[in-house]
């Protein structure tokens, strides 16, 4: 088919496919006559960029969704867009708050800090795949709300960039079908709940092993059974638990996010204490 028809069955300018072709989105032969013949595959892509275009997509995001194939490529990108959504509407408070009370100081350092959030929650996704990188996200968020007031603080925050920036998380193929499959069925909910059960076991340990005993037991018994260790969620698991001792995230991000909030620290002190209660209540399985 050429362009003239194309654009007519995709409802795209002509100034617009030649954008796309140029950007290597799309690749239609060449006739001996110099006209372009645009497959069925072309006009099937055509019209997939037209609606991702028009949901506000880079060309970079339409490149990688088209390249992956896959669903969890426009998932990534819709958590992406989630946090751009939540940063926006904190700025427009700001706006607010500047009209209203003039405190420009004030407003610069929240909008800093607002910035480094988004820096890190976005490098914490594209490190880190999947579902995990989506829980990290709400892992972390809630303790980057303060603004960096100190040289150590800002040391601790380029620690974490250069972390994120450099690490590499490589998985076997099979196990990346395995995590992506995974990614689909935790939905936002399912992982906002299991951080919410998180959070309960290292606040309030002691209840919440109380409330939870038979459920634990079972728990930590099937992940010591022969059954759990074929499954790809094991093998899953000593995949992260290799990349956080070797990559440097135990060793580096940890400290640096301790150093970077205080509220973290707490946190990860807390949560320290709460693995030790565990691991003595339930030393018998393990």
């Amino acid at each position: 088919m050429l362009i003239n028809a194309v654009c007519k069955e995709c409802s795209l300018t002509k100034k617009a496919i030649e954008y796309y072709i140029e950007q290597n989105l799309i690749s239609p032969v060449i006739q001996n006559n110099g006209y372009r013949d645009f497959s069925v595959e072309d006009i099937t892509k055509l019209k997939k960029i037209s609606v991702l275009r028009n949901l506000g997509l880079s060309v970079n995001d339409i490149r990688n969704v088209l390249s992956s194939n896959t669903a969890t490529a426009l998932d990534e990108i819709y958590h992406k867009k989630a946090l751009q959504m939540t940063i926006l509407q904190e700025k427009q408070k700001l706006i607010q708050e500047l009209a209203a009370q003039h405190d420009w100081e004030k407003v610069e350092g929240r909008l800093q800090q607002l910035q480094k959030k988004q820096t890190i929650l976005e490098r914490l996704m594209d490190a880190f795949p999947g579902f995990y990188g989506k829980f990290l996200y709400l892992h972390f968020a809630p303790y980057l709300n303060k603004p960096i007031r100190t040289k150590e603080q800002q040391k601790a925050f380029d620690i974490i960039i250069r972390f994120l920036d450099s690490i590499d998380f490589d998985i076997p193929d099979d196990l990346k079908k395995f995590l992506d499959e995974v990614s689909l069925d935790f939905d936002d909910g399912v992982i906002e709940n299991l951080s919410d059960s998180v959070s309960a076991a290292v606040h309030e340990t002691e209840e919440y092993m109380a409330d939870n005993h038979e459920a634990i037991k079972s728990y930590i018994a099937y992940k010591q059974s022969e059954e759990y260790k074929t499954t790809p969620a094991y093998q899953m698991e000593k995949a992260l638990h290799q990349f956080n001792d070797i990559s440097g995230y135990n060793d580096i991000f940890i400290p640096a996010m301790c150093q970077l909030s205080e509220d973290y620290q707490k946190y990860h002190e807390k949560l320290s204490k709460a693995n030790e209660k565990f691991a003595e209540r339930y030393s018998v399985q393990k």
